[in-house]
């Protein structure tokens, strides 16, 4: 683990040698359009975007090249991911003065909170069985867990192990 947090460090410092990235706050590239993702039918990509000075989500249709605002509020949104049937995204956001995982219905962008932890949770994945995997710190370590789209039945997928017990 440490090597690879370091690994990560040369990488920035390399970057920053390089003249830099936007997303690090460095010169470079304006940070524009970012994690995109591509619905289950193909027609639509979502993705998160700065405006109005903070991230948020927006979806564009492919065939129309339509750009449609999904959030606007006074917190970043960030990582979308459909769900299996196209009808929602998961997403994380520190709405709540919290890093959580919500949902937002693609068609009445009506946004609900699926975690409510006090650690940070991030990284959200639909898997096709309908639930929601994502990384968390809510151990003290970053681990793996999947939540049903009603935020209830919560599993811890990993358990971090010291090198020497691998």
């Amino acid at each position: 683990m440490r090597v690879r947090g370091l690994g990560w460090l040369i990488c920035l410092a390399l970057i920053g040698a390089a003249g830099g990235c936007s997303f690090f706050g460095e010169s470079g590239p304006e940070y524009t359009y970012w994690e995109p993702t591509l619905s289950p039918d193909g027609r639509s990509l979502a993705y998160e975007s700065p405006a109005d000075g903070n991230l948020d989500l927006f979806v564009r249709d492919l065939v129309t090249g339509e750009e449609r605002r999904l959030t606007q509020n006074d917190y970043p949104d960030w990582s979308p991911v459909w769900s299996p049937d196209g009808s929602r995204i998961a997403f994380s956001s520190s709405r709540e003065k919290n890093v959580d995982i919500y949902i937002l219905d693609v068609e009445t962008l009506s946004v609900h909170r699926v975690t409510t932890h006090e650690a940070d949770d991030i990284n959200p994945h639909w898997g096709i069985d309908d639930r929601i995997y994502f990384n968390s710190n809510r151990s003290g370590t970053w681990e793996i867990y999947a939540v049903d789209a009603n935020g209830q039945s919560l599993v811890k997928i990993t358990q971090v192990v010291e090198p020497a017990e691998r």
